[in-house]
């Protein structure tokens, strides 16, 4: 009897410090909002899948690991990819299909529509050889479809395999297309959103792959109506009209039609960066699966990692993963986010990072930088003369800020 009770105090005891190591844990987070990965309403990552195969690389979904959510809302995300000796095998089909998807949102009246699109590297990775393909998906309700009346580009509107509508275009005799990658060549993706000249909202696709930049199709949504918003949104508030995420991400993938390859073996680096109104900006928090495409990969194991100068890309190596989750985040990686606020416009500033540097350039004077925390020597300079200079250190998990004031 004695024994029996010292064991329930015991357990007493461990339950009373568990309770108070989580209050202390989340009592610094109270006045965030948080989604059902913490302890509230909001969006549900894992609703998807959590294990292989799966879409695997960067994705943003307005989510930070310790489940506080945000919007970004910008017109243009932008990716870089690099591939060395990367090979995936799908029963002797060598190709892959490398995915840039974004969410667009658009609002008029009292509606609001959603549109999934696809900008896309697919590639024979025995080869090298790529082509570039997109796809625009409806999004505006459940088992929403497109037709000619909605949409137009260079591409045309065709029947999946699931018996819905998509806008499919491939890239035919455009500057640096069809070429074969040699390795550790970088090719970049880029898509925007916009409005034309006659009000009709836009998604634009281009690649650059070392030909300089290509806008290789532009597709209006045929939306005869006064837009009030339209952007390419990043929520983890809620979910588009059709129950998919608001996210943007960059992952490697199966040829399509919801297939599943396999990495074989090499790499891939892979970045994702917004345009936060000054500059693009490495995301901020990041998970290393995708849920709003099919196609996925076995083998693949992403990790984050830092360049050099301090910017941050996932790498994507052949290996058993065991856990799909968070890649990065504000809350709990070595990574700090900068403010650079300047009188002066037209400014240059370059970040040296042990010798290793990054320049970009602020037309306003104002830009934002998502980089690893640590010691960097900054320099600014204004039509060619340097109007700033220090040794800095950039905090990690923080928002650090420099004013350069004339």
């Amino acid at each position: 009897m004695d024994d029996q009770k010292s064991e329930m105090l015991m357990l007493f005891g461990w339950v009373f410090a568990i309770l108070i190591i989580a209050v202390v844990m989340l009592y610094p987070y109270s006045n965030y909002q948080f989604t059902t990965l913490g302890i509230s309403s909001g969006i549900n990552l894992y609703s998807c899948k959590y294990s292989e195969p799966a879409a695997m690389g960067i994705v943003d979904y307005g989510v930070s690991s310790y489940g506080n959510v945000y919007n970004i809302s910008t017109n243009s995300i932008e990716s870089s990819i690099t591939l060395n000796n990367l090979l995936t095998n799908l029963s002797g089909d060598y190709n892959a299909s490398i995915q840039l998807n974004v969410n667009v949102m658009l609002e008029y009246q009292n509606r609001t529509q959603a549109y999934f699109a696809q900008n896309v590297i697919f590639i024979d990775t025995k080869t090298g050889q790529i082509n570039f393909i997109d796809n625009v998906w409806n999004d505006s309700s459940i088992n929403a479809s497109l037709n000619n009346k909605l949409i137009e580009g260079n591409g045309t509107v065709s029947p999946s395999i699931k018996n819905y509508t998509y806008y499919f275009y491939q890239a035919v005799n455009q500057t640096g297309d069809n070429i074969t990658l040699n390795n550790n060549q970088t090719v970049y993706l880029r898509t925007n959103s916009s409005i034309s000249k006659e009000g009709k909202p836009q998604i634009i696709f281009s690649y650059n792959d070392g030909y300089g930049w290509v806008e290789y199709d532009k597709v209006n949504l045929l939306i005869n109506e006064n837009i009030k918003n339209y952007s390419i949104l990043i929520s983890g508030f809620n979910y588009t009209p059709s129950y998919n995420f608001y996210d943007a991400g960059i992952i490697i993938g199966g040829p399509g039609d919801g297939s599943n390859t396999t990495l074989i073996r090499g790499s891939a680096e892979f970045t994702l960066s917004y345009w936060n109104g000054n500059n693009f900006q490495n995301v901020q928090d990041a998970y290393d699966f995708g849920c709003d495409t099919e196609e996925g990969i076995n083998n693949a194991v992403v990790s984050p990692s830092f360049y050099n100068n301090g910017l941050l890309y996932a790498n994507i190596s052949s290996g058993k993963n065991i856990y799909l989750g968070n890649l990065w985040s504000m809350n709990s990686s070595n990574i700090g986010v900068l403010y650079v606020n300047s009188s002066f416009d037209n400014i240059v500033i370059s970040f040296n990072k042990h010798g290793n540097t990054f320049n970009e350039s602020l037309k306003n004077g104002k830009g934002e930088f998502t980089m690893e925390a640590g010691s960097y020597f900054i320099n600014v300079y204004s039509n060619n003369n340097k109007i700033y200079s220090e040794n800095y250190t950039l905090k990690k998990e923080v928002l650090n800020n420099i004013d350069i004031k004339q």
